[in-house]
């Protein structure tokens, strides 16, 4: 017999499931939840709220646009 049950490939998504489950598999319950006791609250989305976002520096900033930029005329022309 084959198990039908789903593992999470993540910490993120374990509890995401987790929270779903909980939650009656409803989303917007998930994000109605009012458990602010429960460890895994501030987790519930499958995101990590401390990690740090990234910084991007303007210079990287402006290398990007300016490859995604050449990318493009490459593009149009090749069309």
């Amino acid at each position: 017999m084959k198990d039908n049950k789903r593992q999470a490939k993540t910490f993120g998504k374990a509890i995401r499931y987790f929270c779903l489950h909980c939650m009656g598999c409803s989303a917007r319950e998930v994000k109605k939840c009012s458990a602010t006791d429960c460890p895994l609250y501030p987790f519930r989305f499958g995101t990590n709220p401390n990690r740090k976002k990234k910084q991007i520096s303007k210079e990287h900033l402006d290398k990007m646009n300016e490859a995604r930029l050449k990318s493009e005329n490459i593009s149009e022309n090749i069309q």
